[in-house]
């Protein structure tokens, strides 16, 4: 594989702004990696002046480029989800658009979307016209070929197939398929892989908080978080510039709807507060009518996001959040063998959802995994042996179908490998039946994007989760985290316990490095709580009290109220007169109570308020200790 590297200049964020960057590109067919999200790629191949078909294996993706502002009315979007419409319809409907931006029409150039599935299609229809080589195709988020491969491997092996009658194909990811794996597939090894390269300035840094899963389950984790939500009345806060900023949405990206589905019931979430975004298929729809839900979309920008968003894998790539203050939680599930959350292929992408510059939380986001322990040199001997076998096995029913000289055994064959594959999603063996629509043949192939993306799932699970430190290690290295500083990164690190030990180490922390106070006040991983109680009454005043959150609410509640509930006090208490400890505790809760404060008093607490000695009199024959007021 033959790799270049192309610079992006300095103050450059959008590629659409990169003046004679297509120029740079290499003719025919490509790969590029555009190595961060957001940049406007996408927008760059739909604006420009060369037709161009946008596949994707996301309809919600397309969804969101066809309702953009920018394009609505110009692009044209190739059977949507529900469209019930016969195939011919389609097309037809299709070339009518294409006719429609014929040079001699209309200035802007024919920009087609459509669904990997649905391509063949679109090729089929254009290639009956002679219009088929005059396009160029931008396969948008190219890394889902291989990462939805084990249960749609057919798709995209056809896909890739009907791909090939055109001679410019750009693959377009901003997190493209591991090196060693595109070097042993066909389809991609001499393909030349072009990587931009932005400066620092075009980049931001992320804040991401690794955390193993609540209770070991991500039904009580989502709980967990839900709860506080409505204890609290925000999921996160930080201090932006002095001012406390709380995030009162947030996005889940858990890769089951059937986790969804138990997060929603037991929490008594409705329609109306949650929001749903997963592949857009009937057996989804159906599970989610069971619970009064339907597939969601995106909101556009200016429409109302919802206080909670659950987002799969399926969904999430290439969708856009407006949202001014969602905060990010992901959750990695190991336990299903082929849709383990890639770090380093997911985490950059879900990291480049949310596109407010306004929004506070943009870059921060709270990491859920699982430990998986059960690795020895015997599971991994085993695994390779289950993937010889089922290559070999695969390679056998192969060469019996393509052996078979009987027309009818030949189609009887097809059906039931076609009928095996829908089952068994590539589970017993990688056999492929695909449909080359422009050249009307059927053949039987072998799906390497399955294989190799069950290869790629166990070498995830075995080198990014074998331990809690290598997730970690591997979450820092998928991004360019803000926590890069080792001072910081060693207290965070350390920073857990109870209240009282974040809050003395926070305290610890700043008198030794005072210079860090708005780097801390920004992380939303430290509560927003103990940042306002060190900025309200200071360190000495904590270490006084202990660090006990009880006693720091009192002293809180106190110094709001304090001149009036000592004016209060010196009305109430006379001068010269003893008060027992009893009488004392409850004119000072009477106090308190009185002008709203939520303390609950103490007898002593009248020596915070005015002069006075403590003492022991005599009050109806019985000696009682208390106050005299001076």
């Amino acid at each position: 594989m033959e790799k270049f590297k192309i610079n992006i200049p300095e103050g450059i964020y959008h590629l659409s702004d990169c003046q004679g960057l297509q120029s740079q590109f290499p003719q025919g067919s490509f790969i590029l990696d555009k190595t961060i999200t957001g940049c406007g790629a996408t927008t760059m191949f739909l604006s420009d002046n060369i037709p161009t078909i946008l596949c994707s294996a996301r309809l919600e993706l397309m969804h969101c480029k066809a309702n953009s502002p920018k394009f609505i009315g110009l692009v044209h979007e190739f059977r949507k989800f529900g469209d019930t419409r016969s195939v011919l319809t389609l097309e037809n409907e299709l070339m009518d658009y294409v006719n429609d931006h014929s040079p001699l029409c209309s200035p802007f150039p024919p920009k087609i979307l459509v669904s990997y599935d649905s391509f063949k299609h679109v090729a089929q229809a254009l290639a009956m016209k002679m219009k088929l080589a005059g396009f160029r195709i931008v396969v948008d988020e190219a890394q889902t070929l291989f990462t939805d491969a084990s249960f749609k491997g057919d798709v995209e092996i056809e896909f890739l197939e009907n791909l090939k009658q055109n001679n410019q194909v750009i693959f377009l990811s901003a997190t493209p398929y591991i090196e060693n794996y595109l070097d042993q597939m066909d389809d991609f090894k001499y393909l030349p892989y072009v990587e931009l390269v932005w400066p620092p300035s075009s980049t931001h840094p992320t804040n991401i908080e690794k955390l193993p899963y609540y209770q070991n389950s991500p039904l009580k984790t989502a709980t967990h978080i839900i709860q506080g939500f409505r204890d609290r009345g925000y999921f996160k806060g930080k201090i932006c510039d002095g001012q406390a900023v709380y995030s009162n949405e947030a996005v889940f990206y858990i890769n089951d709807v059937g986790s969804i589905k138990e997060i929603i019931k037991a929490n008594q979430l409705t329609p109306d507060d949650t929001n749903i975004i997963c592949a857009v298929n009937n057996d989804n729809s159906k599970r989610l009518k069971e619970i009064g839900f339907e597939i969601g979309h995106a909101p556009k920008m200016g429409e109302r996001h919802k206080t909670f968003t659950f987002v799969t894998k399926c969904a999430f790539e290439g969708v856009d959040f407006y949202s001014p203050c969602a905060y990010t939680y992901i959750f990695s599930n190991i336990n299903l063998d082929n849709l383990a959350l890639d770090i380093s292929i997911d985490l950059p992408q879900i990291m480049g959802r949310q596109r407010r510059g306004d929004n506070p939380f943009r870059y921060d986001a709270t990491f859920y995994y699982k430990e998986f322990m059960n690795y020895s040199d015997n599971n991994h001997a085993d695994f390779i042996n289950r993937i010889t076998q089922k290559k070999k096995l695969s390679e056998g029913l192969i060469d019996t179908y393509n052996n078979c000289n009987e027309a009818s055994v030949r189609h009887m064959l097809g059906d039931k490998y076609r009928t095996s594959q829908k089952i068994d999603k590539f589970s017993k063996d990688y056999v492929a039946v695909i449909d080359d629509k422009v050249k009307g043949t059927q053949r039987v192939v072998f799906n390497d994007l399955a294989m190799f993306n069950e290869i790629r799932a166990w070498d995830i699970q075995k080198s990014q989760y074998i331990d809690g430190c290598q997730v970690m290690r591997s979450v820092d290295d998928a991004t360019f985290s803000i926590t890069e500083d080792k001072e910081l990164e060693s207290f965070l690190l350390a920073f857990d316990g109870t209240f009282e030990d974040m809050m003395r180490m926070y305290c610890d922390f700043l008198q030794q490095h005072p210079d860090y106070k708005a780097k801390l006040e920004w992380l939303p991983q430290i509560p927003l709580e103990i940042k306002n109680y060190y900025n309200a009454i200071g360190s000495d005043n904590l270490r006084s009290l202990s660090y006990k959150e009880a006693d720091i609410k009192r002293f809180m509640g106190y110094i709001d109220l304090r001149d009036s509930i000592k004016a209060a006090a010196e009305s109430m208490f006379v001068k010269g007169q003893f008060y027992t400890l009893k009488q004392t505790k409850e004119m000072v809760q009477f106090i308190y109570d009185n002008l709203g404060a939520t303390m609950k008093a103490k007898a002593a607490d009248l020596k915070e308020l005015l002069d006075c000695a403590a003492t022991k009199q005599t009050v109806d024959g019985r000696r009682e200790n208390g106050y005299v007021i001076l």
